[in-house]
Order: C-alpha cells, then structure tokens, then sequence
C-alpha cells in the first residue's frame, strides 16, 4: 500500500508505507490532514457539572457572598502553631487575612465584625462545617453562636458540602495565594514579624481589587427573613434499598435513590420552621423535599 503525503515540510519526499507500519496515531494524523476527523471537545474539569452543584441558586441567595475559612502554618523553629482567618468575595477579587490565637466560634465573630466595621456588610456567608461556624457536633437542629450573630446583621449564612473545599472556591483560591505569595515568600523569625509583613500583603491585596472604588449600598433590613442554606451532596443509605440521604444539622434527612451522587441545596427558614431541599436542573430551582424542622429549644434564639 502507497499513500503520498502532501504535506513536504513533514516529509520531503514521497515515501511508501508499508501496511504492517500503519498503527492508530498514523490514521488519526491522515484523517486530520484530509479533514475528516472532528476536533476534540476540552473536558470539563471537575464533577460539579455533571453532579448538579446548585451554583446559579446560590447566587440568587445574594449579590456579595463572601467566603470563609480557618488557615493553622507553623513558623520554621518554633512548636506553637499560628492560625488565620481568611476573608475572599469573588465577586470584588476581595481577600483579607487576620491572625488569631485560635480556631473558635469567639474570634469567628470577633473577626467577622471587624471586617463588617471596616469593609463592607455581604447578603451571606458562605462557610465548611467547622464547629467555631456551625455549632454542635451532635445537638439536632441547633442554631450556634456565629449563625446569630450573622442574623443580628442581617446576613444569610450558607454551609457547604462536608469535606468538599472546592465548594469554597474562591476563598481555597485565595489560600492558594496567600501561601505562594506571603507565607512561602518570607522567611519569618516571630508572630510580630508575620504581622507587619501581613499588613503589607493585605494592603497589596486592596490595591489589587482596587477595592477603593467600590461603592456599596447600604443593606434593606426590612424585608430580612432569617434562613440557613446546606450545600449537601445526597449519599445512598446502605440499610434501606438504595435510598438517598443527606444530613443538616446532625438530622438525616431521606431522599429518592436517583439523587445519589448529586448536590442538592437545602433552604431552612427559621420563621416557619419549614426545612425545603432543593435540586438545580438546567438553572431551574426544583422543590424535592419539604419537611418541618423545628429549632431545638436549647438554641434560645428570638425569630
């Protein structure tokens, strides 16, 4: 078999092929030279596409959501370790950090009202699972000391999926810098040195997002309902037939067998006690389970 190849900047000469050579890299290199092979699409990257991450019925909870989360790095020499609170808002390309003395639920609401002081007020908050954010480890459907502050303010707090960072993205993402760009690009000798060093990162950070030329409108109060949003991914339940379930507040909540797998956004409306789970097809908000919820009265919360 002879096949001439057109193309003299690959081959200078005609050149015989013999039939036994021909393997699947020579075809697919023809079939692309006489265009008869179709591009390749590029691969979604990730599995939030596929499992349905609510991510357009998260965005309809606020225009500012601003993100969360604890960071513990140790200083070379030294056995105490240092901890941080990271602010991100994807949204303004918005990221400031603090030092604390510790991961709680105290320096959790310390901070979130200097930032509230001194940046802006978010529609919500969005945050893991973390016990200094969402409160008891075992007490059903309890409302922990962050969640009021957060109503005090007039601000939605959104938990995202257990052991599921990405569903953090941008406030991760802003991890990711802080790391590269401060703590593995000094070498620091004391917290009070990490502290003047994270002064200018920070201020570097506010440069970057030009967050001087925002203008922020003053938050409507008035129509305020106090709500709690779970990203929860539905797992299947071993002991009964396959069915689905997820859990909220150390609750279990069933769901049908066909959401396995997939995320679901559960909407806990604290006026009416009323718990709906919610699932996002084509950006269609889609009603799946509505159940009462109480709030445990040990939670001594005003509505």
């Amino acid at each position: 078999m002879k096949y001439i190849r057109k193309n003299k900047s690959k081959y200078e000469s005609e050149k015989d092929v013999n039939v036994d050579s021909i393997n699947l890299s020579f075809i697919i290199s023809i079939l692309k030279e006489l265009g008869l092979s179709k591009p390749h699409k590029k691969k979604v990257k990730g599995g939030s596409e596929y499992q349905r991450y609510p991510k357009i019925l998260i965005g309809q909870i606020g225009k500012l959501i601003l993100e969360i989360d604890f960071i513990q790095r140790f200083i070379k020499g030294q056995t105490d370790p240092l901890h941080f609170i990271g602010f991100s808002c994807k949204t303004l390309k918005f990221r400031q950090y603090r030092r604390i003395s510790g991961q709680t639920n105290i320096n959790t609401r310390k901070e979130l009202a200097w930032f509230f002081d001194n940046f802006f007020l978010p529609d919500a908050v969005k945050m893991n699972n973390g016990l200094a954010f969402i409160g008891s480890s075992s007490a059903k459907r309890t409302i922990s000391q962050t969640i009021k502050f957060l109503f005090e303010k007039k601000i939605i707090p959104i938990f995202t999926n257990p052991r599921s960072p990405w569903n953090n993205g941008s406030v991760e993402g802003s991890n990711s810098v802080f790391a590269r760009n401060f703590w593995n690009n000094f070498e620091f000798k004391s917290a009070e040195d990490v502290d003047v060093k994270l002064g200018l990162f920070n201020q570097s950070s506010l440069e970057y997002c030009d967050y001087g030329q925002n203008e922020f409108k003053k938050k409507k109060d008035k129509n305020f309902i106090p709500q709690i949003y779970f990203i929860r991914k539905v797992y299947e339940n071993q002991l009964k037939n396959g069915k689905g379930e997820i859990s909220v507040l150390n609750e279990k909540i069933e769901l049908s067998g066909e959401y396995v797998n997939l995320y679901t956004l559960s909407e806990w409306n604290l006026q009416t006690e009323i718990l709906n789970v919610y699932f996002e097809n084509e950006g269609k908000k889609i009603l799946i389970k509505k159940l009462k919820f109480p709030i445990n009265k040990n939670s001594q919360i005003k509505i």
